[in-house]
C-alpha cells in the first residue's frame, strides 16, 4: 500500500515538467526547443499580450461571443501554467484519497522527498531536455 504514495509524487513531478516549460518560454526562448516556433505564442516576453484585443491591454480582454477567453488559450506560458496547476491539484487530491500517513515525521519526510524529486525533474527538463541542440 505504501507504493501508492508514489502516485502523488509522480503527479507533482509532472507538474514540475510544466513549470520547466513555463520558465523555458519566459527565460530561455531563444535557446529552447521552441525557438523556431511562433514567438507570438511561445515567447512569454511577447505572447503575454495575446489575451488583449489587438494585443493592447487598454482595449481589454479578447472575447468570443461575449465571453472572455480563458488566458490558458492565449499563449503557451499560460497553457503550461494551467496544466501545472491541474497536476499539482491532482497530486494533493490523490494523496488525500490514498490516505496520506498522518505521522508528522512521515509527512515532513514525504514532502521533502516530493520536493526534491520535483526539483530534479524540473532541472532535467529546464537545463537539458528543453534546450535546443
Amino acid at each position: 500500500m505504501q507504493y501508492l504514495l508514489l502516485i502523488p509524487i509522480l503527479l507533482y513531478c509532472i507538474g514540475g515538467i510544466f513549470d520547466a516549460l513555463m520558465d523555458t518560454c519566459s527565460d530561455h526562448f531563444s535557446i529552447s526547443i521552441f525557438k523556431n516556433k511562433n514567438p507570438n505564442y511561445w515567447n512569454k516576453n511577447v505572447s503575454w499580450t495575446n489575451k488583449y484585443v489587438d494585443n493592447t491591454p487598454s482595449k481589454g480582454f479578447k472575447k468570443w461571443k461575449g465571453i472572455v477567453l480563458p488566458v490558458a488559450l492565449t499563449d503557451a506560458w499560460h497553457l503550461f501554467k494551467s496544466i501545472k496547476e491541474i497536476f499539482n491539484s491532482l497530486a494533493l487530491a490523490s494523496a488525500a484519497y490514498i490516505g496520506f500517513p498522518y505521522d508528522f515525521t512521515l509527512i515532513v519526510i514525504y514532502f521533502v522527498i516530493a520536493g526534491i524529486s520535483r526539483d530534479i525533474v524540473f532541472v532535467i527538463f529546464y537545463d537539458h531536455l528543453l534546450k535546443s541542440k
